[in-house]
């Protein structure tokens, strides 16, 4: 059986589109959400995390990196860069280290940054 996934090497994580969880999330590793998510997220280490087009994610996000293809409602801290795509949008509070708005997302909210 060579089309079995060994959980032992597994270095990421997937939340499925038809998702919907909520409460308090600890990831490690490359991090994709395109399900629903309400509650806290972190991100125990330097990995990237993705906010796919068809997420919806309500809540405070603790990572490095973030990218936004979705839509975010909430806090946002960043020790790396937040980076918002056309097909985003973010309503709520962001404080980073750096923050890229691509023309055509959709954002309300009260950023800080805080530079290199």
């Amino acid at each position: 059986m060579d089309n079995i996934i060994s959980i032992e090497e597994q270095e990421f994580t997937l939340i499925g589109k038809k998702t919907r969880l909520n409460g308090v999330f600890n990831f490690s590793g490359l991090t994709h959400i395109a399900g629903n998510l309400e509650g806290d997220i972190h991100i125990k280490d330097q990995s990237l995390l993705t906010i796919e087009e068809t997420s919806k994610v309500e809540g405070k996000i603790h990572c490095a990196d973030l990218k936004v293809f979705g839509t975010i409602k909430g806090e946002i801290t960043s020790t790396g860069k937040v980076e918002i795509f056309p097909s985003g949008s973010l309503s709520g509070i962001i404080k980073s280290q750096n923050l890229v708005i691509h023309p055509g997302a959709i954002i309300n909210m009260d950023g800080h940054t805080t530079g290199s």
